[in-house]
C-alpha cells in the first residue's frame, strides 16, 4: 500500500462526510446499470491503489461489476457498497451518487477523505452509512435528518466538529447511532427524545456539556446510552430506571454528574453495566440496588459517595466486577462476602475508609484474578487461605492496620499464596506486618513480576529463595528492619528493573551481583549499613536511571567509570564518608536532573564539566570540603530549580551570571569563604541572609545584614590598612583596660541591692517599671488580654514611646514560675533570629515578674488552624513551617551551643503582620553544655507533641515521664523538637490537634496519618485546604487524586521527624533544605 502524503492527508481530512450528504445529484434519477458501472469506475479512479492492491486487480471490466469485491447488486443494480477495512486512501468521486438503489453504504476502517458531499440526503432508501474510523472533518449537515429509512449511522472515530444538528432528531426509523470519538460541542439536542426506534446511542468522548436531555430517558427501546467522557452536567432523575425498562448498559463516567445516584434506577431490571466513575455524585449506594439480579459491571470510582456497600449488593451472583475507588465508603465487609459471589472477578476497593477484617470468605470467590483492598483500614490478619484463588493475578493490600498470624513470626500466608500460579502483582506496603519473609517466597508464582512490603515492619534477612522469582521486575523492601547481608542470588534476577531497599540495617559491602542484572534501571539502597567502597562494576549498568547510596557507611573515592553512566537521571550519594575530587567526567552524566552529593568528605574544586549538566534541575553539594572560586559553568544549567554549595571552603566572589537562572528557585551559598558584592538579579532579589551567612566579607545587601561594598581606589584601601594596622593594637589595649575597670567597680557593689527593685537586665535591654506596664495596659485589663496559661498571662500593651507591644506576666503562684522566668531571659537575651520571638524590656521585682516582647498583631498559629474562619493557603503554611524551622536550626546547629525549646506547638508560633512565623515560650528551653550530647532535666513538654514511646504511665495517675527522649534519668537532646516538629507539621496540614477525641484507644495523629501515606493522604489532609486546591484557589486545579500526591513530599518529611527511634530521626537542618526545595517546586507549580 502507498504511504499517504502530508497533502493528502489535508485533503482527505476536509469534508469526506459532505461530500455524502450532497454531491449524490440524483440517486433516485437514473435507472440504467450502465450508470452504477461508470459511477463504480469513478469511485476506483480517484483512490490511491497499488497495481497488485485488490481492487487494481478484481475491479476489471473483464467481469461484470455485480462480482466485484465490495459490491453488492439485487437484479443487477448495486444496492450495497461493502469496503470495509481495506486502507482505502483517496478522494470519492460525486458520482457514487448516481448508484440510485444504494441502500447500504459501509467505507469504514479506511483512510478516506474527499471533498464537500453532496445530495446524500436524497438518497431516500439509504438504511446503513458507515463511515467509521476515517479522517472526516468539518460539521454534520442538517440535511442529513432526510434520510428518513435509516435504521444504522456509524461516523465514529472521525474528526467531526460543531454540534449534533436537531434535525437527527427525525429518524424515526434509527437503531443505532454513534458518533462517539469525535470533537463534537455543545448541549446534546433534546429532539434525540424522538428517536423512538433506537436501541444504542454512542456519544462517548465528545466535548458535550450541559444536562442530559430529559427526554433521552423516556425511550423506551433504549438498551445502551454510552455518554461518558464529555462535560456533561446536572443531576440524574429519581424515575431514569422506570422510564427505561430495556436499559442494558449505561455508560455516564468521566462526566460531571452531580447529586445522588438514583434508588429507581434499580427498576432497570435487565441493566448489565452501569459505569458511573469520575462524576461529583454524594450519598449512599441505594439498599435497592441488590434487585439488579442481572448486574455484571458496576462502578463509581472517583466520586464523593459516602456510607457502606448494601449488603445486598453483594447477593447478586451475576456479579462479575465491581469498582468501589476513591470514595469515603466506610463500615465492615460482610463476613460472608465471597459465598455468594461464584462469578466475582475483579473486586477494587481502594482509597476509602472501609475497617474490620477483610473476610476470610473472599477466598471462596474461586473466579477472583484481581483483589484491590489497598488504603482503607482494614485490619485483622491476612487471610490464610488466599491460595484458593487460583486465578488470582492482582493482590493489592497495601496501607491497612493488616497483621501477621499472632502465633507465627513467619509471614504465613505466603506459603498458601503459593498456590495463585497467575499471580502477577503482589503489593503489601505500609501494613505493621512484623514478620519474617518466609523461604516460600521463592516458591510464588514464575510469573510475579511486583513484589512490595514496603514500611511492612519486616525483620530477619531477605532470603536466598527469592533469587528463584525470574519473572520479577520490581522488587520494593524498603523502611523495614531487614538485616544481614544482600543474599548473592540476586544476580539471578535478570528481568529486574527496580530495586527498593532504602532504609533497613542491610549491611556488608554494596553487592556486585547487582552489577549482573542488565536492565536495572533504578536501584535505591540508601539508609542502611553498607561500608567499602561503590562497586567498580557498577559502570556496566548501562541502562541505571536513578541510583541512590546515601545515607550509608561508604568511604572510598567514586569509580571513575561511574560518571559513564549516561542514561542516569537521579544520583543520590549523600551522608557517606566518600572523599576524593570529583573529575571533569562527571559532565558526561547529560541526562541527569538530580544530583545529590551533600554530606561527603568530597575536597577540590568543582568541576567546570558541572555546567554541561543542562537537564539538571535539583544539585546539592553541600557540607563537603570543596574549595575554590564557584564554577561560572553553573550559569549554564538553564533549567535548575535548586542549588545548595552551603558548608564548603568555597572562596572568591558570587558569579553574577547565577543570577541569569530564570527558573532558580532556592539557592543556599551560606557558610562558606565568599567575598565580594552579593549580585542583585535573579534569584537574589528573594535570596535571605540565611542563604548566605556564614561569608563574613560578602557586601552590598543591606537589608540581608551585610555592609555596603567600599568604592574605594586601591590606593586609598593601602593607606587604611596602613592605619588599621597601628589603631587595631592602640583600640584593643584600651579596651581591656576599661573592661578590667568595669569588672573590679561591679565586684564591689555586687553586695549592695538594687535600687530601683529590678533584677539585672538581660545585656542590651532597657528596664520597665512596673507603673509604666500598669498604664500601658490598662491596669492589665481584660479588654488587652491575649491569652493565658498556667503559667502565666499575655497582654496588649501601648508603651509611652508608641511602642506597641506583648507584656508576657509570669504567675508567681505557679511553681516553675522563676526558673521559667530566669530561663526565658537568658536565652532571648542571647539568640538573635528573624524567627524568633524578640524581648524588649523586663520588669523584675520579688513579687513581680514580666517580660516585654514584640508584638504579633495575627496572634498565633493555634488561632489560624482551629479558630480563623478564614483558612491558610498551602504556601502560607509551608513558609510558616519554614520559619518555624529555620528557626529550630538556628538554636541547634548555628548558635555557639545547642539549644533545646522542649516545648514546640501552635500556640508557641507566633505571626507577624506579614505572617512571618516567630517561635515563643522558652520558659521550659534547655542550653547544652558545649561539647555535650545530653543534659539533665526533669522538665516535659505538651502531651501530643512528645512521642509516645517516650512516655511509662504510673498507675492511677495520668503522669509520663519521658522515657527516650529525655531518658529514665532526666535526659534532654535535640531529637525532642525534631519529633515535636513532625507532629506541629502534621496538624498544620491536617488541620487535626493530637490531642483530638478521635485519637484514642492506641490510634494518634502520627498513626493516623502514616496509615494513609502515600496513596490515600486526600483523606487525612485539612478539607479547607483541599477545598482550595480542588477549586483552584491555590493558583492549580487539581483533582481529588491529585491533592495526595501534591502534599506527600510535606508528609514524607514530617514522618521523617516521627521515626520510632530519635536517632534515625532527620535533623532540623535537614528538614529546613527539604521544605525548602518543596517551597520551590510548589511555588513553581501553583504559579506564585
Amino acid at each position: 500500500m502507498l504511504s499517504k502524503s502530508p497533502a493528502l492527508s489535508i485533503i482527505s481530512s476536509l469534508c469526506f462526510f459532505w461530500f455524502l450528504i450532497f454531491s449524490f445529484p440524483s440517486c433516485s434519477a437514473l435507472e440504467t446499470n450502465a450508470t452504477d458501472y461508470e459511477a463504480l469506475m469513478a469511485f476506483k479512479s480517484h483512490l490511491l491503489l497499488q497495481e497488485n492492491s485488490i481492487l487494481a486487480t478484481n475491479w476489471s471490466s473483464t467481469a461484470h461489476f455485480c462480482s466485484w469485491l465490495g459490491v453488492k447488486c439485487l437484479n443487477k443494480r448495486v444496492i450495497g457498497l461493502q469496503l470495509s477495512g481495506l486502507a482505502l486512501q483517496g478522494q470519492l468521486s460525486s458520482d457514487i451518487a448516481n448508484m440510485s438503489h444504494l441502500v447500504e453504504i459501509d467505507l469504514s476502517s479506511n483512510d478516506l477523505g474527499g471533498e464537500d458531499p453532496e445530495n446524500l440526503s436524497r438518497c431516500g432508501e439509504l438504511q446503513e452509512l458507515d463511515l467509521s474510523y476515517n479522517f472526516i472533518a468539518g460539521s454534520i449537515p442538517e440535511e442529513l435528518g432526510r434520510l428518513s429509512n435509516l435504521r444504522h449511522l456509524a461516523v465514529d472515530h472521525n474528526n467531526l466538529t460543531g454540534r449534533i444538528p436537531a434535525s437527527l432528531g427525525n429518524f424515526s426509523k434509527l437503531e443505532y447511532f454513534y458518533l462517539h470519538e469525535n470533537d463534537l460541542v455543545g448541549e446534546i439536542p433534546v429532539e434525540l427524545g424522538k428517536l423512538a426506534s433506537v436501541t444504542v446511542i454512542a456519544l462517548r468522548n465528545n466535548n458535550h456539556t450541559g444536562s442530559i436531555p430529559d427526554s433521552m430517558f423516556n425511550i423506551s427501546t433504549m438498551q445502551v446510552m454510552d455518554l461518558s467522557i464529555n462535560g456533561l452536567s446536572g443531576r440524574l432523575p429519581e424515575s431514569l430506571g422506570s422510564r427505561l425498562p430495556s436499559l442494558q448498559r449505561l455508560f455516564l463516567d468521566s462526566n460531571r454528574i452531580t447529586g445522588r445516584i438514583p434508588a429507581f434506577l434499580s427498576n432497570a431490571s435487565k441493566l448489565t453495566h452501569l459505569f458511573l466513575t469520575e462524576n461529583d455524585l454524594s450519598g449512599n449506594i441505594p439498599d435497592e440496588f441488590g434487585d439488579l439480579q442481572n448486574l455484571e459491571w458496576f462502578e463509581f470510582e472517583y466520586n464523593q459517595i459516602s456510607g457502606g456497600i448494601p449488603y445486598s449488593l453483594f447477593n447478586i451472583t451475576s456479579l462479575e466486577i465491581l469498582k468501589t475507588r476513591h470514595n469515603y465508603l466506610s463500615g465492615d465487609l460482610p463476613h460472608d462476602l465471597g459465598n455468594w459471589l461464584p462469578n466475582l472477578q475483579e473486586i477494587f476497593l481502594s482509597h476509602n475508609q472501609f475497617s474490620g477484617e477483610i473476610p476470610p470468605s473472599i477466598c471462596n470467590a474461586t473466579k477472583l484474578t484481581s483483589l484491590e483492598a489497598s488504603n482503607n483500614s482494614f485490619n485483622g490478619p491476612v487471610p490464610m487461605m488466599l491460595g484458593n484463588l487460583v486465578e488470582l493475578e492482582h493482590l493489592n493490600l497495601q496501607v491497612n492496620l493488616l497483621v501477621n498470624n499472632p502465633l507465627s513470626t513467619r509471614l504465613e500466608f505466603f506459603d498458601s499464596l503459593v498456590n495463585c500460579r497467575n499471580l502477577q502483582y503482589l503489593v503489601l506496603d505500609s501494613n505493621p506486618l512484623n514478620g519474617i519473609i518466609p523461604d516460600s517466597v521463592g516458591n510464588l508464582s514464575s510469573n510475579l513480576k511486583v513484589l512490595t512490603a514496603i514500611s511492612c515492619k519486616l525483620k530477619g534477612g531477605i532470603p536466598h529463595s527469592i533469587g528463584n522469582l525470574s519473572s520479577l521486575n520490581f522488587l520494593g523492601l524498603s523502611n523495614n528492619n531487614l538485616q544481614g547481608k544482600v543474599p548473592s542470588s540476586f544476580a539471578g534476577l535478570q528481568n529486574l528493573e527496580r530495586i527498593y531497599l532504602t532504609g533497613n540495617k542491610l549491611e556488608g559491602t554494596v553487592p556486585t551481583e547487582f552489577c549482573s542484572i542488565q536492565v536495572l534501571g533504578i536501584l535505591h539502597l540508601g539508609e542502611n549499613s553498607f561500608s567499602g567502597s561503590i562497586p567498580l562494576c557498577f559502570q556496566n549498568l548501562t541502562e541505571l536511571r536513578e541510583i541512590s547510596l546515601a545515607a550509608n557507611s561508604l568511604n572510598s573515592t567514586v569509580p571513575l567509570g561511574f560518571w559513564d553512566l549516561v542514561k542516569v537521571e537521579g544520583v543520590n550519594l549523600s551522608r557517606n564518608q566518600l572523599h576524593g575530587t570529583l573529575p571533569m567526567e562527571l559532565g558526561n552524566l547529560k541526562a541527569v536532573n538530580i544530583m545529590d552529593l551533600s554530606s561527603n568528605d568530597f575536597s577540590g574544586e568543582i568541576p567546570n564539566s558541572v555546567g554541561s549538566l543542562q537537564n539538571l534541575l535539583t544539585l546539592d553539594m553541600s557540607r563537603n570540603k570543596f574549595q575554590g572560586p564557584i564554577p561560572n559553568s553553573l550559569s549554564n544549567l538553564i533549567v535548575i530549580e535548586f542549588l545548595d554549595l552551603s558548608l564548603n571552603e568555597l572562596s572568591g566572589g558570587i558569579p553574577p551570571s547565577l543570577g541569569s537562572l530564570l527558573d532558580l528557585k532556592y539557592l543556599n551559598l551560606s557558610f562558606n569563604m565568599l567575598q565580594g558584592e552579593i549580585p542583585t538579579t535573579g534569584v537574589f532579589t528573594n535570596i535571605t541572609s540565611e542563604d548566605l551567612m556564614g561569608n563574613p566579607n560578602l557586601c552590598g545587601a543591606p537589608k540581608l545584614n551585610f555592609p555596603l561594598c567600599s568604592a574605594r581606589a586601591p590606593g586609598q584601601r593601602k593607606k587604611s590598612s596602613l592605619v588599621l594596622k597601628i589603631t587595631i593594637p592602640i583600640a584593643a589595649t584600651l579596651l581591656v583596660l576599661i573592661c578590667l575597670l568595669v569588672w573590679l567597680s561591679l565586684s564591689r557593689k555586687k553586695h549592695l541591692k538594687n535600687p530601683t527593685g529590678s533584677d539585672s537586665l538581660p545585656v542590651g535591654h532597657q528596664g520597665i517599671s512596673y507603673y509604666e506596664l500598669l498604664r500601658a495596659t490598662e491596669s492589665f485589663s481584660e479588654s488587652n488580654l491575649l491569652g493565658k496559661g498556667s503559667s502565666g498571662m499575655v497582654y496588649k500593651a501601648d508603651l509611652s514611646d508608641g511602642t506597641v507591644a506583648a507584656i508576657k506576666v509570669f504567675n508567681m503562684e505557679y511553681t516553675r514560675a522563676l526558673q521559667n522566668f530566669d530561663v526565658e531571659c537568658e536565652v532571648l537575651s542571647k539568640v538573635r533570629h528573624r524567627n524568633l520571638v524578640k524581648i524588649i524590656s523586663i520588669c523584675s521585682n520579688m513579687d513581680f515578674k514580666a517580660m516585654v516582647l514584640e508584638f504579633m498583631p495575627n496572634g498565633t498559629l493555634d488561632k489560624w488552624l482551629h479558630f480563623e474562619s478564614n483558612s491558610l493557603s498551602l504556601v502560607q503554611r509551608l513558609d510558616i513551617m519554614i520559619d518555624v524551622a529555620m528557626a529550630i536550626e538556628y538554636l541547634h546547629h548555628d548558635y555557639m551551643m545547642p539549644i533545646v525549646h522542649c516545648d514546640l506547638k501552635p500556640s508557641n508560633v507566633l505571626l507577624d503582620e506579614d505572617m512571618t512565623a516567630h517561635v515563643a515560650d522558652f520558659g521550659i528551653t534547655k542550653i547544652l553544655a558545649q561539647d555535650e550530647e545530653l543534659i539533665r532535666t526533669k522538665t516535659l513538654g505538651t502531651i501530643g507533641y512528645i512521642a509516645p514511646d517516650s512516655f511509662y504511665s504510673l498507675s492511677l495517675i495520668k503522669i509520663s515521664i519521658i522515657q527516650t527522649e529525655f531518658g529514665l534519668d532526666g535526659h534532654v537532646s535535640t531529637k525532642v523538637d525534631v519529633y515535636s516538629f513532625g507532629i506541629l507539621l502534621l496538624e498544620t496540614f491536617t488541620g487535626k490537634r493530637p490531642t483530638d477525641d478521635m485519637f484514642r484507644e492506641g490510634l494518634s495523629l502520627h498513626q493516623w496519618v502514616k496509615q494513609s501515606f502515600p496513596g490515600a493522604l486526600r483523606e487525612v489532609l485539612d478539607p479547607n485546604l483541599v477545598y482550595d486546591l480542588n477549586s483552584g484557589k491555590e493558583g492549580v486545579t487539581k483533582k481529588q487524586s491529585q491533592v495526595g500526591d501534591l502534599l506527600m513530599p510535606i508528609i514524607h518529611v514530617a514522618l521523617l521527624c516521627l521515626k520510632d527511634l530519635p536517632e534515625e530521626r532527620i535533623d532540623m537542618r535537614g528538614i529546613g533544605v527539604e521544605l525548602k526545595k518543596i517551597r520551590a517546586q510548589l511555588k513553581d507549580s501553583c504559579g506564585k
